[in-house]
């Protein structure tokens, strides 16, 4: 987990987590032996993303299971179509985190709404009469909905942060029903509470070596994250003392013990960590966080709108129309109470909010989408069934997940953004082009060297080549990215005194990158010199290929360490 050619030499600890390592180290071991381990290695990124995908939409059905009367699976099947956004996260070859945070994400959302409801949501309609099969482990106070909820939760927190949006609304999904409800719902907070955190710090412990366990970490999880979810059970059973010691309680009075114990336990919790409040870049220098600002899946959905607005409101067409047709399905309900319709109106509604802050959070916003539109589907079936002619019923029956395609594709059809720059970027910076001079054994190639590189470039020298780079597109190598910029972007005493510091051995520049390091308003002599043909005499020509230029720092300019 610590990548040593990035940043040597002390290199730089990654956040990827060992969970994920699993099924694709599983593979490996078992085809090695026949295929060697590079073709076992290209094996698993080739099958466990689609398997991925697999069991998302396996979760998906079964989440959205006690959303619908059990009479058969055509229509659950159908509204998997409604899924693009995330299944485009498991594409064979995409080896991921996000992938197996959406499906631990689906697992968790089924739990939730069965540690919520009793049966399936009953719309004013005479064919939804029947009872659920799972009736009977739906009953109000089992836990173990909850507990399950709890270590999906506290799994997916150890993948990877981005579930916290998604466990933060079901906290308050349970603790607004522990408000209403007092005892049952209050146990389930508990119960979920309790499995969260357990789950979170068994994890922090299993996944870490001993001395991080108790380092701060703001973009993985740490002790100021399981610190958090231990509000959540303190609240609980503090919810759960109330309605046992004060049984006729009103709902301001369960009001303010849930929100009241919930706010004073995040203040007393986040006291110690407040870097970490709301922000996962906190003590990352802004001025090496300009490349973010490039960086699509960091974009507000506003700026989304200005270069693509077509995949714009593709984005959030259907997570909007979810929350409408949630709000329309819960007023037209047999039974307004069941806490289920606000917990899919606030889902969809997070999925929103998220898609709105940074375009990254689309797959999960269409997920929650996809099982807000299940009871509308359910209800347009019911109206189906009620049709004699068979072209009728049957096209009135797939119209939802029909039109969910339609919604999905025919908007960047519509209306067509700008075009994608980024294929013919990578053509003209295109590494292969010099790595017959880096890896030369009569010339760079002779030797390991440390290079600095334009930020994006740096994975690929690192899977094509032997050396090593100072910068790659990753927010925790502050210490590279600081230094690499001194070299593009500073002045040429800042240049030479980073060169030397860090033993760069040569530079790699092309000039359809230089935008990048010269996001400053400070001098950048190296960039101009270069995008002027004019090297500096410490900087002797090797290689140039189209937009590519590969210089070898001189023997004499010297070197620290």
């Amino acid at each position: 987990t610590v990548q040593r050619r990035l940043n040597p030499p002390a290199g730089v600890a990654m956040h990827w987590s060992r969970l994920a390592d699993i099924p694709l180290a599983a593979i490996v071991v078992l085809a090695e032996p026949w295929l060697g381990r590079s073709r076992a290695v290209h094996l698993a990124a080739l099958l466990v993303p689609p398997f991925l995908g697999g069991l998302l939409a396996v979760l998906f059905l079964w989440a959205a299971a006690s959303l619908r009367p059990h009479r058969g699976v055509p229509l659950p099947v159908a509204m998997v179509v409604a899924l693009p956004f995330p299944l485009l996260q498991m594409m064979p070859g995409r080896v991921d985190h996000h992938g197996l945070q959406l499906v631990l994400t689906t697992l968790a959302i089924g739990f939730l709404i069965r540690s919520l409801g009793n049966g399936v949501l009953r719309l004013r309609s005479a064919d939804c009469r029947a009872k659920s099969k799972d009736d009977s482990l739906l009953a109000p106070g089992r836990p173990w909905p909850a507990v399950a909820l709890g270590i999906a939760g506290g799994v997916s927190l150890a993948v990877g942060l981005e579930t916290l949006p998604f466990l933060g609304m079901a906290t308050v999904i349970l603790g607004l029903a522990a408000v209403r409800d007092g005892g049952p719902a209050a146990t389930a907070l508990t119960w979920y509470g309790v499995a969260l955190t357990a789950t979170s710090l068994a994890l922090l412990c299993l996944t870490l070596p001993p001395g991080a366990w108790t380092a701060i970490a703001c973009d993985r999880l740490s002790l100021a994250h399981v610190a958090m979810t231990g509000v959540i059970p303190a609240t609980g059973a503090t919810a759960l003392a109330l309605a046992r010691l004060r049984p006729g309680a009103g709902w301001p009075l369960r009001l303010a013990t849930v929100g009241g114990g919930m706010a004073a336990g995040l203040a007393l919790a986040a006291a110690p960590f407040p870097q970490c409040l709301g922000n996962p870049y906190a003590g990352v220098p802004h001025e090496i966080l300009f490349w973010l600002d490039r960086v699509e899946e960091a974009q507000s959905l506003g700026a989304l709108f200005d270069g693509e607005p077509g995949l714009a409101v593709s984005s959030v067409i259907l997570p909007l129309t979810a929350l409408v047709a949630v709000g329309w399905q819960w007023a037209r309900a047999s039974d307004r109470t069941d806490p289920r319709w606000p917990a899919l109106a606030l889902l969809v509604l997070s999925g929103v909010a998220l898609t709105g802050w940074q375009i990254r959070g689309m797959p999960y916003a269409g997920l929650v989408a996809a099982v807000g539109l299940v009871p509308l589907a359910v209800a347009v079936n019911e109206r189906a069934d009620r049709l004699e002619r068979m072209p009728a019923r049957v096209g009135l029956q797939f119209c939802i997940p029909v039109l969910c395609v339609f919604a999905i594709v025919l908007p960047p059809w519509l209306l067509p953004g700008s075009v994608d720059q980024s294929d013919a970027l990578d053509a003209k910076c295109d590494v292969r082009s010099v790595v017959e001079a880096l890896t030369d054994p009569a010339g760079l190639g002779a030797d390991v060297q440390t290079l600095a590189a334009p930020i994006d470039t740096g994975p690929r020298i690192l899977f094509l080549t032997p050396h090593k780079v100072l910068a790659a597109p990753y927010h925790r190598n502050i210490e590279g990215l600081t230094d690499n910029r001194r070299i593009f972007a500073g002045t040429e005493e800042q240049a030479l005194a980073a060169v030397k510091a860090r033993g760069v051995g040569a530079i790699l520049f092309c000039k359809e990158y230089a935008f990048v390091p010269a996001y400053t308003d400070r001098p950048a002599f190296l960039l101009d010199r270069l995008l002027a043909d004019d090297p500096p005499r410490w900087l002797v020509p090797v290689a140039r290929s189209g937009g590519m230029g590969l210089y070898q720092v001189h023997p004499g300019v010297g070197v620290e360490r």
